[in-house]
């Protein structure tokens, strides 16, 4: 198991680096040792201190630690797993967010009464497709998302099957 230690650092010593896990110190490395340390890091898993279970990783300027004796290239895999599942779990909390924020985005409001009436009268309580009086809609000629208004020269009178039929092409 591979698990990420934010207690782990090197710390400066004279002319020396010291690793440090929590309370844990182990023994100092030289400046050169350090540095190839820092460089390699950011390409492959570097051991830097083992405790019998115990070996410590840097990697990517993050410190690991695991006692299952792993390689370089499995601790490789282990933490491109961790920052896969971090960044899905990242990318659903950022999704269920706007999610949320789309839920509270205002709603187009309703037809004017008056502009009901006036259409209604206007087509005689029927439907301008087919003539039936029943389950009769309120339908933009020109649908909203295409730049259609809420006015009585773009609104018809249509029965639900018609205004199924018709969509929202023009």
């Amino acid at each position: 198991m591979l698990r990420e230690d934010p207690n782990a650092r090197f710390e400066a010593a004279f002319l020396r680096r010291r690793f440090v896990s929590g309370r844990r110190e182990f023994a100092f490395i030289s400046g050169m040792a350090h540095r190839a340390i820092l460089r390699d890091q950011e390409v492959v898993p570097v051991a830097v201190a083992a405790d019998a279970p115990r070996t410590w990783w840097m990697f990517r300027g993050r410190f690991f630690w695991e006692d299952d004796g792993l390689g370089p290239d499995e601790v490789m895999a282990l933490a491109h797993e961790r920052e896969r599942r971090r960044r899905k779990r990242i990318d659903r909390a950022m999704d269920m967010m706007q999610a949320e924020a789309g839920a509270a985005a205002p709603r187009r409001e309703g037809l004017p009464d008056d502009v009901k009436r006036e259409v209604f009268r206007r087509d005689g309580g029927r439907c301008v497709a087919c003539g039936s009086d029943e389950l009769l809609q309120f339908d933009h000629v020109i649908p909203v998302a295409l730049g259609g208004s809420s006015t009585t020269a773009n609104l018809q009178l249509l029965c639900a099957p018609c205004n199924r039929d018709k969509g929202a092409d023009l």
